[in-house]
């Protein structure tokens, strides 16, 4: 009677392991699931992605600690014709947009009037917008618009959240 008591006590154990083992693969590899440690993963590439590009900001010196500072030292660096030096006034993921812009504009020789429209002292001074940015407008000798320069510190945006991620006033727009 013993042995039988234990047989079916061993096959009611390996009964329930069996069971518990299927319900936790059907549950584990349900498409629920599936979908759910995709999206753990992207959040968790998203959050390494955002650390990453807030830790870019925190090293990052070039500019000022005033737009008008951060334009004076972008100017000065366009006059030494320092093309390197220019583009990381500007945001770190416009930089090498700008430096090829800025080489385009030395080699179709370019450069000198850029200049002169740029230090022309009508286009040395900007105004601060409700926004947050400092605009500064470009205009030729004839009072024609060229270019607008948009300055402003490197903010995060995630939902209504904003996250400034340096004191270092960068130039967004050129």
């Amino acid at each position: 009677m013993k042995t039988i008591k234990k047989k079916y006590l061993i096959i009611l154990v390996l009964l329930l392991v069996i069971g518990l083992f299927s319900v936790f693969c059907f549950w584990f590899l349900s498409p629920q699931m599936r979908q759910a440690r995709q999206l753990k993963k992207g959040l968790e590439s998203f959050d390494k992605a955002i650390k990453a590009e807030e830790q870019k900001y925190a090293t990052d010196t070039y500019g000022g600690t005033t737009p008008e500072e951060t334009y004076k030292l972008f100017l000065e660096a366009l006059k030494q014709q320092d093309i390197d030096l220019t583009s990381k006034y500007f945001i770190l993921d416009k930089q090498r947009e700008y430096k090829n812009l800025f080489t385009q504009i030395k080699n179709s020789g370019q450069w000198d009037n850029m200049m002169a429209d740029l230090l022309d002292p009508r286009n040395l001074k900007g105004k601060m917008e409700e926004n947050g940015t400092y605009k500064i407008e470009v205009l030729t000798k004839n009072n024609e618009l060229i270019a607008s320069i948009i300055i402003k510190k490197p903010i995060l945006i995630l939902g209504s959240e904003r996250q400034e991620l340096s004191n270092i006033w960068k130039i967004t727009q050129f």
